[in-house]
């Protein structure tokens, strides 16, 4: 698209509704035009018995074989691994493999959490180098309610209150998207990057006291304190008010 903003990946939709010569072609077709594939894989615990009654692989296991699983596929939503504590699988090392690979995993906390089920666990991955970007995946769309989300069942499937810290889910929602779109120009304020970012009412009752104000802004304020929005330089929400649509209108 002209605007810089909007790309292509190849998508086929998941691992057990696609053959290899079709997930095989699609990481060929992606190669061939700078692009990524995006592909739905462990993400759910009937999907993970489906492909080991298949096969006798896990999900990542058998994405490997196919050889697809690399630095050019995004897995989404990679949570269960053989070690996730729904499966107890002893015969492989998906977290091994998954971090060896390249790949990197798209992580959607609100859409799984309401059916019970959380990532083992975002900070762990990124420990081990897997690169997680956060994603929305479901309505609202509210990427610091992700966040929050993010964290808290991070530190509950762990038992750990330091299984993921802001600085963690931060880096997922910004920096680490990023860089699985190979783009070294959004996710980060610096000179030569796009003039994205979002103004936060400090004075915002719900960002006091301002001590830690990224976890005032994740876990208390959320988009309650976000004041002014530019995009590309150009500001497309003034004072908590979106101005390129007419929201009344929309809602009508």
């Amino acid at each position: 698209h002209p605007s810089g903003r909007v790309s292509g990946m190849l998508g086929p939709s998941q691992i057990d509704t696609c053959t290899p010569e079709l997930l095989r072609n699609s990481l060929k077709a992606a190669q061939e035009r700078g692009l990524k594939v995006h592909l739905h894989a462990a993400q759910s615990v009937v999907e993970f018995n489906e492909i080991t009654r298949r096969y006798g692989m896990t999900p990542i296991e058998w994405l490997d074989h196919v050889g697809i699983l690399g630095p050019d596929l995004i897995v989404a939503h990679g949570i269960f691994l053989n070690d996730h504590p729904w499966i107890k699988w002893p015969q492989a090392d998906d977290f091994a493999l998954l971090a060896g690979s390249g790949a990197q995993v798209a992580h959607c906390p609100n859409v799984f959490v309401r059916r019970g089920i959380a990532l083992n666990a975002v900070a762990r991955y990124q420990k081990a180098g897997i690169t997680v970007g956060l994603g929305t995946d479901t309505f609202p769309h509210n990427m610091i309610d992700e966040m929050r989300t993010g964290c808290h069942a991070a530190r509950i499937v762990r038992g750990d209150f330091t299984a993921c810290s802001t600085a963690d889910i931060y880096r997922a929602a910004t920096l680490d998207g990023a860089k699985m779109l190979n783009r070294s120009d959004i996710g980060r304020i610096a000179v030569g990057a796009k003039a994205d970012f979002s103004l936060v009412d400090l004075d915002h009752p719900y960002m006091k006291p301002v001590r830690e104000p990224l976890r005032s802004l994740i876990f208390s304020a959320s988009d309650r304190a976000i004041r002014d929005v530019y995009v590309g330089g150009e500001q497309v929400v003034s004072k908590g008010e979106v101005l390129r649509i007419d929201v009344d209108k929309a809602l009508a």
